[in-house]
């Protein structure tokens, strides 16, 4: 088995050994990586190719160690390296080596020349870490979507590594990623926060409307600090109604509070 060393100094690429490898090769030879602080943080996605119309990824796992795809290396002949990060906004590319690919025994038609599926797998997993952002309100509906922009626009500037027909691909990733923003609004829906409610208890009652609140809807009311003070004194209970909630208090509050309402919607 040959295990190439490359060692990444912020975006010079270099390789530490020369192995043999031979066409017609699968899940059998394998990169090694080694990387400065400057890549620290970023997901890194190996990229080999032969001909720039068939370019292969390979992400990879905590050891910066990865499988050199099959495909990449199917014939006798000159294959390209390079990396490749993406962190946040931020996308880091380095320069490209070679390797020489001896003939093999088997190489050309033998072997599948499908790409993997893997760097479109990690992007799928950030689309998720932003979904998952906007269930703990770290996001809103429009910031999502401007979220999916950035994204396609970092993605388009992956050229620099002459990636062929990678929007083609992305169009049908971000056709499945219509699912993940539909679950967001839904769960946008279901649950808000409406913040910053002044609380004015009359003869015990306090009644804040809201259109947002239906006779369905369960409702929690969290005071501030200096208005928690005054409320723990006494039972508040909320009772929701179509378009409104009616804060009931057990004694006379006569200061104003604020709090902040979260509505759950059935």
């Amino acid at each position: 088995m040959a295990q190439i060393r490359l060692v990444l100094e912020k975006q010079l690429l270099t390789i530490q050994n020369r192995e043999i490898i031979s066409s017609g090769d699968s899940n059998y030879d394998t990169c090694i990586l080694t990387f400065d602080k400057s890549w620290e943080g970023f997901t890194k996605t190996a990229v080999f190719y032969q001909d720039k119309t068939n370019v292969q990824y390979a992400v990879l796992d905590k050891d910066n160690t990865c499988v050199i795809p099959a495909a990449a290396m199917a014939r006798e002949g000159r294959m390209h390296i390079g990396v490749f990060g993406i962190k946040d906004t931020a996308v880091l590319t380095s320069t490209l080596e070679t390797i020489e690919i001896a003939e093999g025994a088997i190489s050309g038609g033998n072997i599948s020349t499908e790409p993997t599926d893997d760097v479109f797998l990690a992007i799928i997993a950030q689309y998720q870490r932003i979904v998952e952002m906007m269930v703990q309100y770290e996001s809103t509906a429009s910031q999502f979507n401007e979220q999916m922009a950035e994204q396609n626009r970092i993605l388009e500037t992956l050229n620099a590594f002459d990636v062929v027909e990678i929007s083609q691909r992305l169009d049908v990733i971000e056709d499945r990623m219509v699912n993940y923003t539909n679950l967001a609004k839904i769960i946008m829906n279901r649950e808000v926060i409406i913040r910053d409610v002044p609380i004015k208890f009359v003869n015990k009652v306090c009644k804040v409307e809201n259109e947002v609140i239906t006779a369905n809807s369960l409702c929690d009311v969290y005071f501030d600090e200096y208005s928690f003070e005054i409320a723990s004194k006494a039972l508040i209970l909320p009772v929701a109604f179509e378009g409104y909630i009616e804060l009931s208090s057990s004694i006379d509050i006569m200061d104003e509070l604020k709090a902040n309402i979260l509505v759950r919607r059935n």
